[in-house]
């Protein structure tokens, strides 16, 4: 399930870039923006799992681990003017790895935040900085009964190049840490994302 899902995404991927032309507004930033990306990147996680009862705590931190995995990217938001813009984006990182029961598992490590964007051109080419705030995500969406979502805190900064009206290179950092509580037990993954994507912007 998980490779039809990576394999629909990607075609999406491949006819909304070469489509973004002829689809966009009116080739200004300013505006509505809808945009999405897709591209590698590794994930270097920690987990931790504590107790507390009856004043009793401890916990049990896991050897930091880094996944290589695919990125995928999506952003929808307003730009007052050709320079700045404001949005909500959705930075997923897909990998896998080994749970602690020994079962291979997919992971989808995710990012929603508000996000501010500032090009330093009006018009492509242009390089551009950008950063956000919002919450961070763990899940494992591929299994028969997946278990809950953990959420927690999350941001993410960085930057990228509008080689071509509508078509950019981006990399971002982004940390998240988040967790799930559940009879007095709470785990929690401390995360760390680097992604590279080569995104579609349509305005």
């Amino acid at each position: 399930m998980a490779k039809k899902f990576f394999i629909l995404f990607f075609v999406g991927f491949v006819l909304f870039l070469v489509n973004t032309n002829a689809h966009a507004f009116d080739g200004q930033r300013k505006g509505f923006l809808l945009g999405i990306g897709l591209g590698p990147g590794f994930t270097s996680f920690a987990q931790e799992v504590a107790v507390s009862y009856l004043g009793f705590h401890k916990s049990v931190k896991s050897d930091r681990e880094t996944k290589v995995g695919l990125i995928t990217d999506f952003k929808i938001g307003y730009a007052p003017d050709n320079i700045w813009a404001i949005y909500y984006t959705s930075k997923v990182s897909w990998f896998g790895m080994t749970n602690a029961f020994g079962k291979d598992v997919t992971v989808s490590n995710g990012l929603g935040a508000v996000a501010v964007s500032y090009w330093f051109k009006p018009q492509a080419p242009s390089p551009f900085i950008a950063g956000g705030l919002g919450y961070s995500t763990w899940a494992l969406p591929f299994e028969d009964n997946p278990p809950d979502t953990w959420v927690g805190v999350g941001l993410f900064a960085g930057g990228g190049y509008e080689f071509s009206k509508h078509v950019s290179i981006e990399g971002y950092l982004s940390w998240g840490k988040p967790k799930h509580e559940e009879f007095g037990i709470e785990a929690s993954s401390n995360a760390l994302s680097f992604m590279l994507t080569i995104n579609a912007l349509a305005y």
